[in-house]
């Protein structure tokens, strides 16, 4: 069965800085108690760069040259920290407080649907339908918490636990921490073919390299990379949308790259400042020989700052329909991928 055509809106920690060094060290502690954290995650949000803390609840971690990347700071049993600019303030002093014991909602109307068919659906609309998400398993489904609401027709999940991803198409075991995720129905149905709206997934990712150099698994992450979200974005910081096989339409016209947005450079060098001259485009890339399409629809006239790993922020000012819509976590590359 194919994805169906819906818009995908994806919020998947977008982000941004200014590299003053080379590294980054800080101290992770209780907030009550003070004491050391040992063991805590400290990772970039969506790359492959993370590192934990010691005895002392001490790390070190290398910044990534030109990323605006979210330092995330993660630990059981405590409340995930986020720090958009954490080079701002040397030595990081991070204190993390205990989650509260979470107690399951209250849920006032019936949930029509049993967890096994809720899971099916969830596994395509968080996986995908592709060759990635196909050859991709969730290791802790146990975890993960599903309920269909008939009041707005939505099924949503809930985690208290990273949802842990064995990806073996790309070569990748992915932690996502995930802080929201719904799928938006027409009827009270979970058929996902002309009934799903849209899908909504929010939360940070850390991503493990477990390919081991096998080339049929990197050959595979660059047609994952060609023509995706990142390889777009990167391309209009880059400028090169013609060399890199794109072109955009509006009102049913091919338009040049000026016609599509204007751009200025920031006053930190790595961003640039992006105004999409408009509020829906297709976007066309063309590969083996076709174009393939993707809708872009700009909810509201803004000015978008784009950094040189493609991310680019506010993110969830843009709407994806089409080919890009259909990628999931199956198909995700880490942000430091080919830089």
């Amino acid at each position: 069965m194919g994805s169906p055509k819906s818009v995908l809106f994806v919020v998947l920690g977008l982000w941004f800085c200014h590299i003053h060094s080379q590294e980054i060290s800080g101290f992770v502690s209780d907030s009550k108690t003070k004491e050391p954290i040992m063991g805590a995650s400290v990772y970039y949000d969506g790359s492959s760069v993370g590192t934990i803390t010691d005895a002392d609840g001490l790390f070190k971690i290398t910044q990534l040259a030109g990323s605006s990347a979210t330092l995330v700071i993660r630990h059981l049993g405590y409340q995930t920290r986020r720090l958009d600019q954490p080079w701002e303030t040397g030595v990081l002093q991070i204190s993390l407080k205990e989650e509260a014991e979470n107690l399951d909602e209250i849920i006032v109307t019936a949930d029509p649907f049993t967890r096994k068919q809720k899971m099916r659906v969830f596994r395509v609309e968080f996986l995908g339908d592709t060759p990635g998400g196909k050859n991709s398993k969730i290791i802790n489904e146990h975890d993960i918490r599903l309920f269909f609401n008939t009041y707005n027709n939505t099924l949503s999940a809930y985690s208290d636990k990273p949802i842990v991803i064995q990806n073996d198409y790309l070569g990748y075991r992915v932690s996502f921490d995930i802080q929201e995720f719904k799928i938006y129905f027409r009827s009270t149905s979970l058929e996902r073919i002309n009934n799903i709206i849209n899908t909504l997934y929010n939360g940070s990712t850390l991503f493990f390299d477990v390919s081991r150099g096998n080339q049929k698994i990197l050959r595979r992450r660059h047609r994952a990379y060609e023509g995706s979200r990142m390889h777009f974005m990167r391309s209009c910081w880059q400028g090169n949308l013609k060399s890199q096989k794109f072109k955009i339409a509006k009102r049913f016209r091919d338009i040049s790259a000026s016609e599509f947005f204007s751009v200025e450079a920031d006053s930190q060098k790595d961003l640039k400042n992006i105004k999409f001259l408009g509020e829906r485009f297709v976007i066309y890339h063309k590969r083996k020989g076709y174009y393939r399409s993707t809708l872009l629809i700009q909810k509201s006239e803004t000015i978008f700052s784009i950094d040189r790993y493609g991310h680019c922020s506010p993110f969830k000012e843009l709407v994806f329909g089409g080919y890009m819509a259909d990628f999931r976590i199956g198909d995700m590359l880490p942000i430091d991928y080919g830089l």
